[in-house]
């Protein structure tokens, strides 16, 4: 049987995916983005292949809000998106703007995660 990632992991994963269709599409530098973050985690092929197969499609953003169980983390899967892409359009900017909304996320605890990361906030 094929390794994937579990649980919280492959709910990561799909937030930094999701957060790269934001616009519409996923682009090489987004792509190269994700495989870049996700290969310092030390990826066996299995993984990379079921990564790859997830990158093919955007992922529903209704199941991924409602698999947060948790403050903390609510605050990860925003912190993975915001980490998959670079904020330079208006879809991308409404997109964190939902997504932290849909996570009950504060402007404040928003304002410290794109500080944190030595980001502008949105």
């Amino acid at each position: 049987m094929a390794a994937t990632p579990s649980g919280d992991a492959v709910l990561l994963i799909r937030s930094m995916i999701a957060a790269a269709y934001a616009d519409g599409r996923l682009d090489e530098d987004e792509r190269r983005r994700i495989m870049e973050r996700l290969a310092g985690v030390g990826l066996d092929y299995e993984e990379r292949r079921f990564i790859e197969e997830q990158l093919a499609a955007p992922p529903d953003l209704d199941e991924i809000v409602s698999r947060i169980n948790t403050p903390a983390l609510a605050r990860q899967v925003y912190t993975a998106s915001l980490l998959a892409i670079t904020v330079d359009t208006p879809a991308e900017r409404d997109y964190l703007k939902s997504l932290a909304r849909r996570l009950y996320l504060s402007d404040a605890m928003v304002a410290s995660i794109h500080a944190e990361l030595g980001l502008a906030s949105i």
